[in-house]
């Protein structure tokens, strides 16, 4: 008989087993399938052997550059803020953990109350006012047949993964936006240098027609003429500076800096020929490379475990409660034995009818996972596309670099020949001053084309991950 009540009680929930309804989940791109992609670009990169370091930066050889970077990395309130989010991410964890172990609280009553005569309670409580006193240990705890718990933890885990990846995606943002306005001052700088001799050689030019002028071998429209390209040089060069201003007013904004900073600042000193490495070891796994990825494959996973959290509503569950305390009208008697008060009790759950709330709360999550799915497919694609057009926006680049250079070679060999023209008497000194200026106008050029490649290289590096590794446990992929 007692097997018969038993088997009745649990009917409802045998019943209830395989009632979960069936969800619709969206699916993630393979990891091997952006890798054989990927592979079909292996000859764009360079050694083999190289390696992409958290410090990149360090490799410009720049004390300034490294100081500003690492001070921004540390002070920059952009980071802080990030970082207070990972903390609450951590501290939600904690909080979820502690549901695992059974739930102890302490309580205590003082009520002062006058019982009525005409109630259940005879004579003498009835009509009577007392003071009761009441403390208690009550524990509390559910059990987690259906993993409900456990799903909540692994996705508040994955929540706090994902901060923590969005840190490191912040930390590369910075680093590479401090870096790239950093190269640009540092090749305005060049441009000022190179604006500055081309205004002492049209100084130069507008002596010698000015001679010439008053002697009578030219009008005044060639003066004119000078006069208008050095108010171009002029020109051109206030831009600069005032660009320059601009950019280390940037700086200080990036890396949270006082506008005091700036006078601190001095001209860059970056090395020449610093290459930035492209390991292929990062292009065979990009993936785990990229802090962008890193967050949306976390925040899938997190999602994914909400989804085994809501079906666990489906199921029944048990429960335990018990109490140990002490109840007594008399102060002096609180704690003796006849005070004493204990309970126990178990409890079943048997989710039955709840006009749709569990199904539309897991169907909420299933989009919700959905949608995080598709952002991660988004982002896989961004990374894969972005690496490949900065690898071959660099080799296309480098290749104008290069017929550059020949035509400053060949400018060069004329400004030499115009030179010797003018050494040897044969001409006199304003082609060989034209010579110089095409050849300086073409260092302009050469310092533009350098800033775009050196600017193609830092946003390389970011699309690489600027030295992020997710070294998570991998037991757990999409």
């Amino acid at each position: 008989m007692r097997y018969k009540r038993l088997l009745l009680t649990l009917l409802p929930a045998l019943l209830l087993v395989g009632c979960v309804p069936k969800t619709d989940k969206a699916v993630t791109i393979p990891d091997a399938a952006i890798r054989g992609d990927l592979e079909k670009n292996l000859d764009l990169f360079g050694d083999k052997d190289a390696h992409l370091v958290a410090d990149w930066w360090r490799g410009y050889g720049d004390p300034q550059l490294n100081t500003i970077v690492e001070k921004g990395l540390f002070e920059a309130p952009s980071l802080k803020s990030v970082e207070a989010r990972y903390a609450q991410a951590n501290a939600i964890i904690q909080s979820v953990q502690s549901r695992n172990l059974p739930q102890i609280s302490a309580n205590a009553s003082l009520i002062r109350e006058r019982f009525s005569a005409n109630h259940i309670f005879p004579e003498p409580l009835g009509g009577s006012t007392n003071t009761q006193y009441q403390p208690a240990l009550t524990l509390d705890y559910d059990f987690d047949f259906w993993n409900e718990r456990s799903s909540r933890i692994l996705a508040a885990k994955n929540g706090a993964l994902a901060q923590r990846a969005s840190l490191e995606a912040a930390k590369v943002a910075l680093s590479s936006a401090i870096c790239a306005t950093y190269l640009s001052w540092n090749y305005d700088e060049q441009k000022l240098a190179v604006l500055s001799a081309l205004e002492q050689i049209n100084r130069e030019e507008l002596a010698i027609v000015e001679k010439q002028y008053r002697l009578g071998l030219i009008d005044g429209v060639e003066i004119n003429t000078k006069k208008s390209a050095n108010s171009q040089i002029a020109q051109q060069a206030a831009q600069l500076k005032r660009t320059i201003e601009g950019k280390k007013e940037t700086l200080c904004v990036l890396a949270g800096f006082l506008p005091s900073y700036t006078e601190r600042m001095t001209v860059p000193h970056i090395r020449n020929g610093f290459s930035p490495p492209l390991p292929k070891e990062i292009m065979l796994d990009l993936l785990a490379h990229r802090p962008d990825v890193a967050i949306a494959k976390y925040t899938v996973l997190s999602k994914r475990h909400t989804i085994e959290q809501r079906k666990a509503a489906f199921y029944p569950n048990i429960s335990l409660s018990g109490l140990i305390g002490f109840t007594s009208f008399s102060w002096a008697k609180l704690l003796d034995r006849s005070s004493y008060s204990p309970s126990a009790g178990i409890s079943l759950s048997l989710p039955l009818l709840d006009w749709g709330e569990r199904n539309a709360n897991l169907q909420n999550s299933v989009s919700d996972y959905n949608s995080s799915a598709y952002e991660y497919n988004r982002a896989v694609i961004n990374a894969a596309n972005e690496v490949v057009v900065l690898l071959k926006q660099s080799k296309l680049v480098q290749s104008q670099i290069a017929f550059h250079h020949e035509d400053i070679n060949a400018k060069k060999a004329n400004e030499t020949i115009a030179r010797k023209k003018f050494f040897l008497g044969l001409s006199n000194k304003l082609p060989y001053l034209s010579a110089k200026k095409m050849a300086l106008e073409g260092e302009l050029e050469a310092h533009s084309l350098n800033e775009t490649h050196a600017l193609i290289q830092v946003d390389l590096i970011k699309a690489l991950g600027g030295g992020y590794s997710d070294k998570e446990d991998k037991n757990e992929s999409l």
